[in-house]
């Protein structure tokens, strides 16, 4: 089973969904994405989060990790798997007690902030990615007009170097350039 490495990246609501809240993991080299549908609470940790890596609002999140760190138990990956009976995506942790390493089920956003904050890679099976993800152009081009989409891609950029998470920063920074191509190609067939 091979497996894809993915970014956090933005959160948005989209206009064409009555307000939901998306939350984009992209894959690595971000020609595609994976859109999950937050609930508002679920929105509200992910914002609580992700901005300046502010943790003091997430007490039980802090609080878990400083336990686990307590004991010496490491978050080595999280894995983003898919209920298909339920329909709903979710986080499978893999941890290591300096022992053995073992497997922990929790909710999708739970996962991904786990993941912020210690710093662990995420990952999805290829074939999941396949089915559910969207061409980022595809998908920006059905909700975001390119300068709101160059305005979520250079926030999560600073937010990225600010982190010191330069691979990151290197990946976005590539799909801002090519966005900026492709409409400046645009520009030329219009003229």
């Amino acid at each position: 089973m091979k497996r894809i490495r993915l970014d956090i990246g933005a959160l948005t609501a989209s206009p064409k969904e009555g307000g939901k809240f998306l939350f984009f993991l992209y894959k690595e080299n971000m020609d595609r994405c994976l859109p999950i549908s937050l609930t508002p609470p679920q929105m509200h940790s992910v914002l609580s989060v992700f901005k300046a890596g502010n943790t003091r609002n997430l007490p039980v999140h802090s609080t878990v990790k400083n336990i686990l760190e307590h004991y010496g138990v490491e978050l080595l990956e999280v894995v983003v798997a898919r209920n298909e009976e339920a329909g709903n995506f979710f986080s499978e942790l893999l941890l290591f007690d300096g022992e053995r390493e073992f497997r922990q089920a929790a909710d999708f956003i739970d996962g991904i902030i786990f993941a912020r904050l210690f710093g662990a890679p995420i990952y999805i099976d290829e074939e999941l990615m396949a089915r559910y993800s969207v061409g980022m152009d595809k998908y920006s081009q059905q909700t975001l007009d390119s300068e709101e989409l160059l305005k979520k891609l250079d926030s999560a950029l600073q937010e990225a170097i600010g982190s010191e998470e330069y691979e990151r920063a290197e990946s976005i920074k590539k799909r801002i350039d090519e966005i900026k191509k492709g409409k400046n190609s645009e520009n030329r067939y219009d003229e």
